[in-house]
Formats: structure tokens, C-alpha cells, sequence
């Protein structure tokens, strides 16, 4: 495997217009394909604006609980500004990117736990250990939701104007309320009307999309117990929802919608982009061109797809 330390920044290609003809049966949905990206992923957008951050700020070591991706992610830019990470994955974790974090020069730390637990315990160790901590719910978290917003940005230049819809695959809802932010200050300099958010998730457990579903106006924790975490849905399933009351509300400002996908939605959807269009998307950021599909008539929706499979 070769680092390729002079690729494109984050967020390229901005956005790739569908021609799925048949399969999608519209002429209307965009794609917004993360897959590009140098890890696969939209978490390339936050990584790298931690690592810069925790290096203004002095830290020799950046920290992160994660299920794969953003482990894989902070690695990689960690290795490319030169700090040090650390890396807390559950251990039951299938998809978790372990060989690629070795690669990159990251030090694994595995724990018989869930993934929220695993938050906590890389925060305690974090604080201990004087690391940066860039685990969501941090205090420097409020750098993801700055850095999610430059998806809405890249959109609305390359479409010209405010779709009617975006749709986006939500797990602690962060990425969510990013976009959300980068629409809203769109809005305020042009007048137009934030898109309406179809938020996605596996139907074995999310606390956005079952608070939304049940019209609660706060956010309600699952139960761990009933939580069931596979292969294909772990980078969405949780009981708790690190940003998901942000999220929440964005579903009721934008009056949005909120839709549930099994695995094997998400796994038939990712093999008909590969096969159709020769596009590797990540199963758990289908969830989001099941739920547009379901809620999307004649309007423009932009469907986010954060990972590559």
C-alpha cells in the first residue's frame, strides 16, 4: 500500500450527477460521493482539520474512539503532519480498518466494549495522558460541525442554487448538522430556503431516527441491550447519539424525514452502484439512497455518500 502524501485535499470530485437510469428510475438525485476522498471517507474533512488544530495547539498525540473509518482517517493524518495517534476500536468491530491504522502508524487500543463506551474510556485516557482528543462529543468538536459545512458549499456551487432535498446517512447525527450549518449560512446570504434532510440509519438502532419517529422533541438514549451491531451497519448503529439532538432538531426546522434500513437494503444498493456505475460505496451510507428513494418524487435531492466500500 503506497501514501500518496500530494493528493487532492478532502471533498473531490464536489459532486457527481447519477446516471443509474433504470435502477433509480430519476433524473433528479445527485450524488455527493466522499468515496474520493484519500481514506474512502467524509471523515478525511474532519481528521485533517484536527491534526492541524491539535499541532497549533501543541499536542504531540491525537486520540480517537472509532468503528473504522475516522480511526483510519486520523492515522493517516496524523502520519502525514507528523504527530502520533492513538486509536480506541471495540474489539468485536469486523470493519474496523485495523491493518490500514498499523500502516499508518497508529497504536490500536481494543477494549471488549461498545463503540460509546469506547468513547469514554479514550476521553478519560485522553484528559489523563494530556492527548487531544478528537472523539465526537469532544470539546473540540465544534471543529467537525465548521468542517462539515464545506459539503453544503461544494454543492450549492456546483448545482447553483438550493436542492430541495439532501439526504445523508446518520450515525451520531454530526455530519448532519454540519451540512445542516453550511446550508443555513447560505441561506442567510442568499434568501433561499434550507433543503429539507431525509436522515438514515440501520433499523437495529439509531436515537435520532427513533426520537423522530415517535415526534419526541428530545433526544431519548436506546437501550444498549437491544442495540445489534453488524458487519454492515456498525458505522450507524448506536444508542447514544453523540450529536443527535442537533440533529433532531434539524429534522423539525427543515421538516425533513426519517427512515430506517435493513442490512439487506443497504448491502443490494451498494452492489447495484458498483455494478451499475462502477461506484464502491460503503453499504451503511446506502441507508441514504434508501430513504431518498422512498421520500423523493419530482425534487432535486442531493444524496451524501460518505464512504467508499
Amino acid at each position: 500500500m503506497e501514501i500518496d502524501m500530494e493528493e487532492k485535499p478532502p471533498g473531490r470530485p464536489l459532486i457527481k450527477d447519477s446516471d443509474l437510469g433504470n435502477f433509480l428510475k430519476r433524473e433528479n438525485i445527485y450524488f455527493k460521493y466522499e468515496g474520493y476522498n484519500p481514506t474512502g471517507t467524509q471523515k478525511d474533512r474532519i481528521s485533517e482539520n484536527h491534526v492541524k488544530n491539535a499541532i497549533a495547539h501543541g499536542y504531540d498525540t491525537i486520540s480517537v474512539a472509532t468503528c473504522g473509518n475516522y480511526g483510519a482517517s486520523i492515522a493517516y493524518y496524523a502520519r502525514k503532519y507528523g504527530l502520533h495517534s492513538v486509536i480506541g476500536i471495540p474489539s468485536d468491530y469486523i470493519s474496523a480498518r485495523r491493518d490500514e491504522i498499523s500502516y499508518y502508524g497508529g497504536e490500536i487500543i481494543e477494549k471488549p466494549v461498545k463503540y460509546e463506551e469506547m468513547v469514554d474510556y479514550i476521553r478519560e485516557l485522553s484528559a489523563s495522558n494530556g492527548w487531544y482528543d478528537a472523539s465526537p462529543g469532544s470539546a473540540n468538536s465544534k471543529l467537525d460541525y465548521y468542517s462539515y459545512s464545506t459539503i453544503s458549499e461544494e454543492i450549492y456551487n456546483e448545482l447553483g442554487r438550493m436542492p430541495e432535498y439532501v439526504s445523508v446517512p446518520v450515525g451520531n447525527g454530526t455530519t448532519m448538522y454540519g451540512v445542516y450549518l453550511g446550508f443555513k449560512r447560505i441561506s442567510m446570504k442568499t434568501g433561499e430556503k434550507i433543503p429539507s434532510f431525509i436522515a438514515n440509519s440501520t433499523i437495529n438502532g439509531n436515537p435520532i431516527i427513533y426520537s423522530f419517529l415517535r415526534g419526541y422533541k428530545k433526544i431519548r438514549e436506546l437501550n444498549p441491550d437491544n442495540i445489534q451491531e453488524t458487519k454492515i451497519n456498525e458505522p450507524l448503529v448506536a444508542y447514544r447519539s453523540y450529536d443527535g439532538q442537533k440533529a433532531l432538531n434539524v429534522l423539525y426546522e427543515t421538516h425533513g424525514r426519517a427512515l430506517y434500513s435493513t442490512d439487506e437494503e443497504m448491502l443490494y444498493i451498494s452492489k447495484e452502484l458498483e455494478r451499475l456505475d462502477r461506484l464502491s460505496v460503503l453499504p451503511a451510507s446506502c441507508s441514504a439512497v434508501s430513504g431518498a428513494l422512498r421520500v423523493v418524487r419530482d425534487e432535486t435531492c442531493v444524496i451524501l455518500l460518505t464512504g467508499r466500500n
